[in-house]
Protein backbone atom coordinates (compact mmCIF):
# COMPACT_ATOMS: atom_id res chain seq x y z
CA UNK A 1 0.00 0.00 0.00
CA UNK A 2 1.52 3.08 -0.71
CA UNK A 3 1.03 7.11 0.43
CA UNK A 4 -1.31 7.82 -1.99
CA UNK A 5 -3.55 4.50 -1.21
CA UNK A 6 -3.43 4.84 2.61
CA UNK A 7 -4.32 8.76 1.90
CA UNK A 8 -7.31 7.73 0.39
CA UNK A 9 -8.95 5.12 2.88
CA UNK A 10 -8.11 7.45 5.36
CA UNK A 11 -9.73 10.24 3.59
CA UNK A 12 -13.11 9.03 5.04
CA UNK A 13 -12.24 9.18 8.53
CA UNK A 14 -10.28 12.09 8.19
CA UNK A 15 -13.72 13.59 6.18
CA UNK A 16 -15.34 12.41 9.17
CA UNK A 17 -13.45 14.21 11.69
CA UNK A 18 -13.16 17.50 9.78
CA UNK A 19 -17.22 17.20 9.68
CA UNK A 20 -17.58 16.11 13.30
CA UNK A 21 -14.75 19.39 14.17
CA UNK A 22 -16.54 21.63 11.67
CA UNK A 23 -19.61 21.19 13.58
CA UNK A 24 -18.35 21.27 17.20
CA UNK A 25 -16.90 24.71 16.62
CA UNK A 26 -20.26 25.78 14.51
CA UNK A 27 -22.28 24.58 17.90
CA UNK A 28 -19.63 26.79 20.48
CA UNK A 29 -19.56 29.77 18.18
CA UNK A 30 -23.28 29.83 18.31
CA UNK A 31 -23.86 28.84 21.95
CA UNK A 32 -21.09 31.10 23.78
CA UNK A 33 -19.90 33.54 20.86
CA UNK A 34 -16.19 34.94 20.01
CA UNK A 35 -15.76 35.45 23.80
CA UNK A 36 -16.80 31.98 24.84
CA UNK A 37 -14.83 30.50 22.35
CA UNK A 38 -11.60 32.66 23.57
CA UNK A 39 -12.41 31.25 26.94
CA UNK A 40 -13.07 27.66 25.62
CA UNK A 41 -9.95 27.49 24.38
CA UNK A 42 -8.00 26.94 27.23
CA UNK A 43 -9.77 23.99 28.17
CA UNK A 44 -9.01 22.69 24.75
CA UNK A 45 -5.46 23.14 25.54
CA UNK A 46 -6.42 21.64 28.85
CA UNK A 47 -7.57 18.50 26.95
CA UNK A 48 -5.19 18.01 24.47
CA UNK A 49 -2.16 17.98 27.28
CA UNK A 50 -4.94 14.94 29.04
CA UNK A 51 -5.72 13.16 25.74
CA UNK A 52 -2.39 12.93 24.45
CA UNK A 53 -0.72 12.22 27.85
CA UNK A 54 -3.43 9.85 29.10
CA UNK A 55 -1.65 6.32 29.86
CA UNK A 56 2.10 7.78 29.84
CA UNK A 57 1.61 9.46 26.18
CA UNK A 58 2.99 6.50 24.49
CA UNK A 59 0.69 5.86 21.52
CA UNK A 60 3.59 6.22 19.12
CA UNK A 61 5.89 4.18 20.95
CA UNK A 62 2.87 0.94 20.75
CA UNK A 63 2.73 1.58 17.22
CA UNK A 64 6.89 1.86 16.59
CA UNK A 65 7.32 -1.69 18.51
CA UNK A 66 4.05 -3.33 17.03
CA UNK A 67 4.77 -2.66 13.72
CA UNK A 68 8.36 -3.64 13.90
CA UNK A 69 7.31 -7.07 16.18
CA UNK A 70 3.70 -8.08 15.00
CA UNK A 71 5.86 -11.14 13.62
CA UNK A 72 7.61 -12.19 16.62
CA UNK A 73 4.49 -13.20 19.29
CA UNK A 74 7.26 -13.43 21.94
CA UNK A 75 8.31 -9.82 21.98
CA UNK A 76 5.40 -8.38 20.92
CA UNK A 77 3.78 -9.66 23.89
CA UNK A 78 6.81 -8.23 26.38
CA UNK A 79 5.80 -5.06 24.56
CA UNK A 80 2.32 -4.84 25.33
CA UNK A 81 2.93 -5.52 29.03
CA UNK A 82 5.22 -3.00 29.21
CA UNK A 83 2.94 -0.78 27.46
CA UNK A 84 -0.17 -1.82 29.28
CA UNK A 85 2.58 -1.16 33.03
CA UNK A 86 2.90 2.24 31.52
CA UNK A 87 -0.48 2.49 30.54
CA UNK A 88 -2.28 2.19 33.99
CA UNK A 89 0.65 3.59 36.13
CA UNK A 90 0.84 6.91 34.38
CA UNK A 91 -3.44 6.95 34.32
CA UNK A 92 -3.26 6.47 37.83
CA UNK A 93 -0.67 8.89 38.77
CA UNK A 94 -2.46 11.70 36.40
CA UNK A 95 -6.10 11.39 37.84
CA UNK A 96 -4.70 11.95 41.17
CA UNK A 97 -3.54 15.16 40.19
CA UNK A 98 -6.59 16.30 38.22
CA UNK A 99 -8.37 15.56 40.90
CA UNK A 100 -6.99 17.35 44.17
CA UNK A 101 -5.40 19.85 41.74
CA UNK A 102 -8.66 20.50 40.60
CA UNK A 103 -9.58 24.05 41.73
CA UNK A 104 -5.85 25.31 40.98
CA UNK A 105 -6.03 24.09 37.62
CA UNK A 106 -9.78 25.85 37.21
CA UNK A 107 -8.77 29.03 38.59
CA UNK A 108 -5.69 29.26 36.42
CA UNK A 109 -6.82 28.76 33.16
CA UNK A 110 -10.04 30.18 33.81
CA UNK A 111 -9.33 33.09 36.74
CA UNK A 112 -12.90 31.37 38.70
CA UNK A 113 -13.04 27.78 40.62
CA UNK A 114 -16.67 27.57 39.02
CA UNK A 115 -14.98 24.56 36.16
CA UNK A 116 -13.78 22.43 39.61
CA UNK A 117 -16.42 20.38 39.05
CA UNK A 118 -15.79 19.87 35.24
CA UNK A 119 -11.93 18.85 36.23
CA UNK A 120 -12.74 16.17 38.69
CA UNK A 121 -14.97 14.15 35.71
CA UNK A 122 -11.88 14.56 33.73
CA UNK A 123 -10.01 12.74 36.11
CA UNK A 124 -12.10 9.81 35.70
CA UNK A 125 -12.53 10.13 32.00
CA UNK A 126 -8.98 10.22 31.20
CA UNK A 127 -8.85 6.79 31.95
CA UNK A 128 -10.82 5.54 29.06
CA UNK A 129 -8.82 7.55 27.20
CA UNK A 130 -5.48 5.85 28.27
CA UNK A 131 -7.55 3.28 27.25
CA UNK A 132 -8.42 4.72 23.68
CA UNK A 133 -4.84 5.86 23.15
CA UNK A 134 -3.39 1.95 23.73
CA UNK A 135 -5.59 0.49 21.59
CA UNK A 136 -5.98 2.86 18.58
CA UNK A 137 -1.69 2.58 18.84
CA UNK A 138 -2.34 -1.18 18.71
CA UNK A 139 -4.19 -1.11 15.10
CA UNK A 140 -2.09 1.68 13.75
CA UNK A 141 0.92 -0.65 14.23
CA UNK A 142 -0.99 -3.88 12.79
CA UNK A 143 -1.69 -1.27 10.21
CA UNK A 144 -5.50 -2.11 9.93
CA UNK A 145 -5.95 0.91 7.89
CA UNK A 146 -9.76 0.01 7.12
CA UNK A 147 -10.59 -0.78 10.94
CA UNK A 148 -8.85 2.89 11.55
CA UNK A 149 -11.29 4.66 9.15
CA UNK A 150 -14.28 2.72 10.58
CA UNK A 151 -14.02 3.59 13.70
CA UNK A 152 -13.08 7.32 12.67
CA UNK A 153 -16.18 7.71 10.73
CA UNK A 154 -18.57 6.40 13.71
CA UNK A 155 -16.57 7.71 16.79
CA UNK A 156 -16.67 10.99 15.09
CA UNK A 157 -20.59 11.01 14.57
CA UNK A 158 -21.42 10.01 18.31
CA UNK A 159 -18.88 12.57 19.56
CA UNK A 160 -19.89 15.43 17.99
CA UNK A 161 -23.40 14.27 18.68
CA UNK A 162 -22.49 14.25 22.32
CA UNK A 163 -21.07 17.66 22.09
CA UNK A 164 -23.84 19.29 20.45
CA UNK A 165 -25.83 18.01 23.20
CA UNK A 166 -23.54 19.11 25.65
CA UNK A 167 -23.60 22.69 24.19
CA UNK A 168 -27.28 22.79 23.60
CA UNK A 169 -28.83 22.00 26.91
CA UNK A 170 -25.61 23.45 29.84
CA UNK A 171 -24.21 25.56 27.58
CA UNK A 172 -20.21 25.95 28.74
CA UNK A 173 -20.19 23.36 30.55
CA UNK A 174 -21.52 21.24 28.20
CA UNK A 175 -19.45 21.69 25.77
CA UNK A 176 -16.21 20.81 28.06
CA UNK A 177 -18.28 17.53 28.71
CA UNK A 178 -18.99 17.09 25.40
CA UNK A 179 -15.09 17.52 24.34
CA UNK A 180 -13.95 15.01 26.88
CA UNK A 181 -17.00 12.56 25.50
CA UNK A 182 -15.73 12.74 22.08
CA UNK A 183 -12.34 11.99 23.17
CA UNK A 184 -13.43 8.54 25.32
CA UNK A 185 -16.14 7.23 22.70
CA UNK A 186 -14.22 5.57 20.32
CA UNK A 187 -13.65 3.15 23.32
CA UNK A 188 -17.12 1.74 22.73
CA UNK A 189 -15.98 0.91 18.79
CA UNK A 190 -12.85 -0.38 20.11
CA UNK A 191 -13.32 -3.26 22.39
CA UNK A 192 -15.93 -5.55 20.50
CA UNK A 193 -13.92 -4.99 17.33
CA UNK A 194 -10.39 -6.17 19.13
CA UNK A 195 -12.53 -9.20 20.24
CA UNK A 196 -14.97 -9.98 17.02
CA UNK A 197 -12.75 -9.19 13.98
CA UNK A 198 -8.69 -9.11 15.30
CA UNK A 199 -9.47 -11.89 17.89
CA UNK A 200 -7.17 -10.00 19.80
CA UNK A 201 -5.94 -11.99 23.06
CA UNK A 202 -6.58 -9.69 25.84
CA UNK A 203 -4.26 -11.89 28.31
CA UNK A 204 -1.56 -10.22 26.27
CA UNK A 205 -2.11 -6.52 27.79
CA UNK A 206 -1.71 -7.61 31.76
CA UNK A 207 0.52 -5.22 32.98
CA UNK A 208 3.84 -6.08 33.28
CA UNK A 209 7.04 -5.07 34.48
CA UNK A 210 9.73 -5.20 32.09
CA UNK A 211 12.80 -2.51 32.74
CA UNK A 212 14.29 -2.30 29.94
CA UNK A 213 10.70 -2.07 27.54
CA UNK A 214 9.15 0.61 30.00
CA UNK A 215 12.13 2.55 29.53
CA UNK A 216 11.74 2.55 26.04
CA UNK A 217 8.25 4.10 26.26
CA UNK A 218 9.26 6.29 28.62
CA UNK A 219 11.36 8.15 25.41
CA UNK A 220 8.23 8.30 23.98
CA UNK A 221 6.67 9.64 26.83
CA UNK A 222 9.03 12.33 27.58
CA UNK A 223 8.86 13.50 23.61
CA UNK A 224 5.00 13.62 24.03
CA UNK A 225 5.55 15.39 27.60
CA UNK A 226 7.95 18.13 26.50
CA UNK A 227 5.77 18.33 22.87
CA UNK A 228 2.31 18.86 24.74
CA UNK A 229 3.51 21.12 28.05
CA UNK A 230 6.16 23.75 25.43
CA UNK A 231 3.23 23.96 22.71
CA UNK A 232 -0.24 24.11 24.81
CA UNK A 233 1.46 25.60 27.39
CA UNK A 234 2.62 28.45 24.46
CA UNK A 235 -0.62 28.49 23.49
CA UNK A 236 -2.20 29.22 27.03
CA UNK A 237 0.36 31.86 26.85
CA UNK A 238 -0.69 33.41 23.73
CA UNK A 239 -4.00 33.49 24.56
CA UNK A 240 -3.01 35.58 27.77
CA UNK A 241 -0.97 38.26 25.78
CA UNK A 242 -3.83 38.76 23.17
CA UNK A 243 -6.19 39.02 26.26
CA UNK A 244 -4.18 41.52 28.15
CA UNK A 245 -3.75 43.91 25.24
CA UNK A 246 -7.24 43.31 23.39
CA UNK A 247 -9.56 40.75 25.00
CA UNK A 248 -10.80 37.42 25.23
CA UNK A 249 -13.33 38.48 21.75
CA UNK A 250 -10.09 38.78 20.09
CA UNK A 251 -8.40 35.83 21.52
CA UNK A 252 -11.60 33.61 19.93
CA UNK A 253 -11.12 35.11 16.48
CA UNK A 254 -7.49 34.03 17.26
CA UNK A 255 -9.19 30.61 18.40
CA UNK A 256 -11.29 30.66 15.57
CA UNK A 257 -8.61 30.24 13.05
CA UNK A 258 -6.40 28.29 14.73
CA UNK A 259 -9.48 25.58 14.61
CA UNK A 260 -9.73 26.41 11.17
CA UNK A 261 -6.13 25.13 10.27
CA UNK A 262 -6.56 22.13 13.13
CA UNK A 263 -9.26 21.24 10.98
CA UNK A 264 -7.88 20.65 7.49
CA UNK A 265 -4.64 20.09 8.40
CA UNK A 266 -5.96 16.26 9.74
CA UNK A 267 -5.89 15.29 5.85
CA UNK A 268 -2.24 15.37 5.81
CA UNK A 269 -1.71 14.86 9.82
CA UNK A 270 -3.61 11.70 10.28
CA UNK A 271 -1.31 10.20 6.93
CA UNK A 272 1.60 11.15 8.59
CA UNK A 273 0.76 9.46 12.11
CA UNK A 274 -0.82 6.77 11.01
CA UNK A 275 1.19 5.34 7.27
CA UNK A 276 4.31 7.52 7.11
CA UNK A 277 5.48 6.87 11.41
CA UNK A 278 4.35 3.28 10.72
CA UNK A 279 6.78 2.51 7.56
CA UNK A 280 9.75 5.12 8.72
CA UNK A 281 9.76 2.74 11.98
CA UNK A 282 10.18 -0.67 9.72
CA UNK A 283 13.05 0.89 7.80
CA UNK A 284 16.96 0.54 8.62
CA UNK A 285 18.65 2.21 5.82
CA UNK A 286 18.68 6.08 5.46
CA UNK A 287 18.47 5.72 2.17
CA UNK A 288 15.13 4.12 2.14
CA UNK A 289 14.27 6.60 4.87
CA UNK A 290 15.42 9.35 2.53
CA UNK A 291 13.01 7.78 -0.41
CA UNK A 292 9.78 7.51 2.00
CA UNK A 293 10.78 11.16 3.56
CA UNK A 294 10.90 12.77 -0.27
CA UNK A 295 7.78 10.47 -1.39
CA UNK A 296 5.74 12.23 1.50
CA UNK A 297 6.76 15.60 0.77
CA UNK A 298 5.69 14.75 -3.03
CA UNK A 299 2.18 13.99 -1.83
CA UNK A 300 1.68 16.09 0.72
CA UNK A 301 3.02 19.31 0.19
CA UNK A 302 0.88 20.01 -3.12
CA UNK A 303 -2.14 18.62 -1.67
CA UNK A 304 -2.06 21.56 1.17
CA UNK A 305 -0.91 24.21 -1.48
CA UNK A 306 -4.47 23.51 -2.92
CA UNK A 307 -6.31 23.40 0.28
CA UNK A 308 -4.63 26.65 1.23
CA UNK A 309 -5.37 28.57 -2.13
CA UNK A 310 -8.91 27.33 -1.26
CA UNK A 311 -9.60 28.89 1.93
CA UNK A 312 -8.04 31.45 1.70
CA UNK A 313 -9.81 32.66 -0.99
CA UNK A 314 -13.32 31.07 0.19
CA UNK A 315 -12.43 32.69 3.78
CA UNK A 316 -15.33 34.93 4.00
CA UNK A 317 -18.19 32.24 3.25
CA UNK A 318 -15.68 29.63 5.66
CA UNK A 319 -16.69 32.06 8.48
CA UNK A 320 -19.92 32.27 7.66
CA UNK A 321 -20.62 29.04 7.38
CA UNK A 322 -18.48 27.79 10.50
CA UNK A 323 -19.28 30.59 12.62
CA UNK A 324 -21.04 34.18 12.29
CA UNK A 325 -21.41 37.38 10.58
CA UNK A 326 -19.68 38.40 14.60
CA UNK A 327 -16.69 36.64 13.59
CA UNK A 328 -15.95 37.88 10.00
CA UNK A 329 -13.44 40.79 11.59
CA UNK A 330 -11.24 37.41 11.67
CA UNK A 331 -10.54 37.44 8.01
CA UNK A 332 -7.27 39.08 8.38
CA UNK A 333 -6.06 36.27 10.75
CA UNK A 334 -5.93 34.31 7.32
CA UNK A 335 -3.13 35.04 5.45
CA UNK A 336 0.14 34.50 7.47
CA UNK A 337 -1.73 31.52 9.29
CA UNK A 338 -2.16 29.62 6.24
CA UNK A 339 1.62 30.61 5.08
CA UNK A 340 2.64 29.43 8.71
CA UNK A 341 0.45 25.80 8.05
CA UNK A 342 2.37 24.98 5.04
CA UNK A 343 5.79 25.15 6.60
CA UNK A 344 4.48 23.70 9.65
CA UNK A 345 3.59 20.34 7.72
CA UNK A 346 6.69 20.85 6.21
CA UNK A 347 8.78 21.06 9.17
CA UNK A 348 6.71 17.94 10.60
CA UNK A 349 7.54 15.71 7.62
CA UNK A 350 10.91 16.34 8.75
CA UNK A 351 10.57 15.80 12.58
CA UNK A 352 8.72 12.18 12.11
CA UNK A 353 11.79 10.64 11.12
CA UNK A 354 13.09 11.75 15.30
CA UNK A 355 9.65 9.91 16.04
CA UNK A 356 9.77 6.69 14.79
CA UNK A 357 13.66 6.25 15.04
CA UNK A 358 13.19 7.51 19.08
CA UNK A 359 15.53 9.96 18.53
CA UNK A 360 14.16 12.00 22.13
CA UNK A 361 17.18 14.06 22.27
CA UNK A 362 16.11 15.57 18.79
CA UNK A 363 12.92 15.70 19.09
CA UNK A 364 12.86 16.94 22.29
CA UNK A 365 15.45 20.23 21.27
CA UNK A 366 12.93 20.88 18.20
CA UNK A 367 9.58 21.16 20.43
CA UNK A 368 11.22 23.29 22.95
CA UNK A 369 12.78 25.20 20.88
CA UNK A 370 9.56 26.01 18.08
CA UNK A 371 7.44 26.74 21.55
CA UNK A 372 9.92 29.25 23.20
CA UNK A 373 9.79 30.65 19.71
CA UNK A 374 6.34 31.21 19.10
CA UNK A 375 6.29 32.43 22.86
CA UNK A 376 8.97 35.27 22.13
CA UNK A 377 7.70 36.17 18.91
CA UNK A 378 4.17 36.43 20.06
CA UNK A 379 5.07 38.91 22.61
CA UNK A 380 6.40 41.00 20.51
CA UNK A 381 4.33 41.17 17.55
CA UNK A 382 1.03 41.06 19.39
CA UNK A 383 2.53 44.15 21.24
CA UNK A 384 2.78 45.58 18.06
CA UNK A 385 0.22 44.45 15.81
CA UNK A 386 -2.67 43.18 18.20
CA UNK A 387 -4.02 39.90 18.20
CA UNK A 388 -3.26 39.38 13.92
CA UNK A 389 0.44 39.54 14.98
CA UNK A 390 0.07 35.88 16.63
CA UNK A 391 -0.48 34.94 13.09
CA UNK A 392 2.42 36.46 11.94
CA UNK A 393 4.45 35.38 14.58
CA UNK A 394 3.07 31.81 13.80
CA UNK A 395 4.01 32.32 10.37
CA UNK A 396 7.42 33.23 11.31
CA UNK A 397 7.97 30.12 13.76
CA UNK A 398 7.26 27.62 11.33
CA UNK A 399 9.30 29.00 8.39
CA UNK A 400 12.12 28.73 11.11
CA UNK A 401 11.38 25.60 12.14
CA UNK A 402 11.41 24.20 8.84
CA UNK A 403 14.86 25.22 8.44
CA UNK A 404 15.74 23.67 11.47
CA UNK A 405 14.36 20.81 10.69
CA UNK A 406 15.71 20.36 7.21
CA UNK A 407 19.47 21.23 8.38
CA UNK A 408 18.98 18.69 11.11
CA UNK A 409 17.67 15.93 8.94
CA UNK A 410 19.66 16.27 5.74
CA UNK A 411 22.64 15.77 8.61
CA UNK A 412 21.50 12.81 9.75
CA UNK A 413 20.58 11.20 6.46
CA UNK A 414 24.25 11.58 5.60
CA UNK A 415 25.40 9.88 9.12
CA UNK A 416 26.92 13.46 10.35
CA UNK A 417 24.15 13.03 13.19
CA UNK A 418 23.12 10.17 15.17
Amino acid sequence: MNFLKAGLLFSGSTISKLFAGLFIVKMIAITVGADGLGRLGQFMSLMSMVTIMAGGGITNGVVKYVSEFKENKQKLNDYLGAASYVTFTASFFIGIGLYFAAAEISEWLFKTTVYTSVIHVLSFVQILIALTNLLMGLVNGYQRVKAFAAIGVISAIIGAAGVAVGCSLFGMKGAMYGLMWMAACPILLLLPWFRISLRFQWGSLYPRWNKEKVIQFTHFSAMLLVSVLTMQMAQIIVRELIQQHDSWVEVGYWQAVTKISDAYLQFVTVVLANYFLPRLAGLKQHSDIKREVNLAYKYAIPTLLAMVVLIFIARDPIILLLFSRDFLAMKEFFTFQLIGDVFKIAAYIGAYVAVAKANTKLYIAAEVIQALMLVVLCSIFVGQFGAVGATYAYCLNYIVYFLIVNYVLRRYLNGQVG
